[in-house]
């Protein structure tokens, strides 16, 4: 049987162990990353970095399996939009849009299609429309343009002409029944 302070013996060596590997660990630690200090210290990381070639490390990634590891939702959801809107200047995009190969490219006919021409006409004013109307001087421009005078006295002169003859006409055949009744009632044309 072991004696009773055996256990406290045995307590004791292991407080000790563990304060000893503690200290070693931590004194490890340090000289660990004292050396590492050092180290860095004395590294020219310039020069290092020159002597890095880019293009062989892109060359080894595996772009694929980097953007499969992507969480495309989180990224989106840290993005700042308005931030982004900000930053951009609509005159430089607008400059380079094309808008003649937009346009190419529009097919209308289904557009117009869904264009509803009641509902727009119904939103019309006409009255503002006709208000805004200069009517005297579209009037005017579109006689000066058509020159009434001169269509009035070529189509007077010859619907004159037209009307007195067949006026004339008119009164030689009301002469000529006149005659008719005459003779009949006079009997001229029994003897």
């Amino acid at each position: 049987m072991m004696p009773a302070y055996a256990d406290a013996l045995a307590g004791f060596v292991a407080r000790g162990v563990r304060c000893v590997r503690d200290t070693v660990d931590s004194a490890t630690g340090a000289v660990v990353r004292g050396a590492v200090g050092l180290v860095l210290d004395r590294v020219d990381l310039d020069a290092v970095i020159a002597r890095v070639d880019i293009g062989r490390i892109v060359a080894r990634v595996d772009v694929n399996a980097v953007v499969e590891r992507v969480d495309i939702d989180a990224v989106a959801a840290r993005i700042d939009v308005a931030a982004v809107a900000d930053r951009v200047d609509v005159n430089t995009v607008a400059a380079r849009v094309d808008v003649d190969t937009i346009a190419d490219r529009v097919t209308v006919a289904p557009i117009a299609a869904r264009v509803d021409v009641n509902g727009i006409a119904d939103r019309v004013d006409i009255g503002r429309i006709i208000a805004r109307i200069d009517l005297v001087g579209l009037t005017r421009d579109v006689l000066r343009e058509i020159d009434l005078g001169r269509i009035v006295r070529e189509t007077g002169g010859g619907m004159a002409a037209d009307t007195g003859a067949a006026v004339r006409g008119i009164g030689r055949r009301g002469d000529r029944g006149v005659n008719r009744v005459a003779d009949r009632m006079l009997r001229r044309g029994d003897e």
